[in-house]
């Protein structure tokens, strides 16, 4: 997605249906990207409103002619790890009671619960790739100009996590 100067003018005007053209185009791939980072769907849907102010805050930023979902995803990963430094900082309950927890959930877990049990078998960068190549079927090419990696490095990343997906799933094929 390239947005021209027009666009861009639009929406420092705060023009809605332009808005609503990018956020349609960008919402998968942003959501993708945070949850990546975050595992946690109701913290990605709050952080997701913060990309989109954020984005209209910056949009002075942006250079025209340049893919705009690259830097928007650019946005939403940092807006992530912010938020992820920030909640590190904090520590809400012991180990002791976050092991009884996570227990609990394993006897019973819900969608979301395997979901996020698998998403931990990976580590921060496996996560993104696989879930801006599964969940918004992005090219590997364009996830590494998107991670700033090399086309290899990410092919690399991508087949291990699947082999650590595949194990963790019990599939050794």
């Amino acid at each position: 997605m390239i947005l021209d100067q027009r666009h861009i003018d639009l929406l420092k005007q705060n023009h809605e249906e332009t808005f609503e053209k990018v956020y349609h185009e960008t919402k998968t791939s942003v959501y993708a990207m945070i949850f990546s980072i975050t595992k946690s769907h109701p913290q990605t849907e709050d952080l997701m409103q913060d990309v989109y102010m954020k984005m209209l805050i910056k949009i002075d930023q942006y250079r025209v002619g340049t893919n705009f979902k690259n830097w928007i995803l650019q946005i939403a990963k940092h807006q992530a790890i912010d938020n992820y430094r920030k909640k590190q900082k904090v520590q809400y309950v012991d180990e002791q009671t976050v092991d009884l927890l996570s227990k609990g959930n394993d006897q019973n877990p819900d969608q979301d619960d395997v979901m996020s049990h698998m998403m931990d078998q990976l580590n921060e960068t496996e996560r993104q790739i696989v879930l801006l190549k599964i969940v918004d079927g992005l090219s590997h090419q364009e996830i590494a100009k998107i991670l700033k990696k090399p086309l290899g490095t990410v092919l690399w990343l991508y087949q291990r996590a699947l082999g650590k997906l595949k194990h963790y799933m019990g599939d050794g094929s």
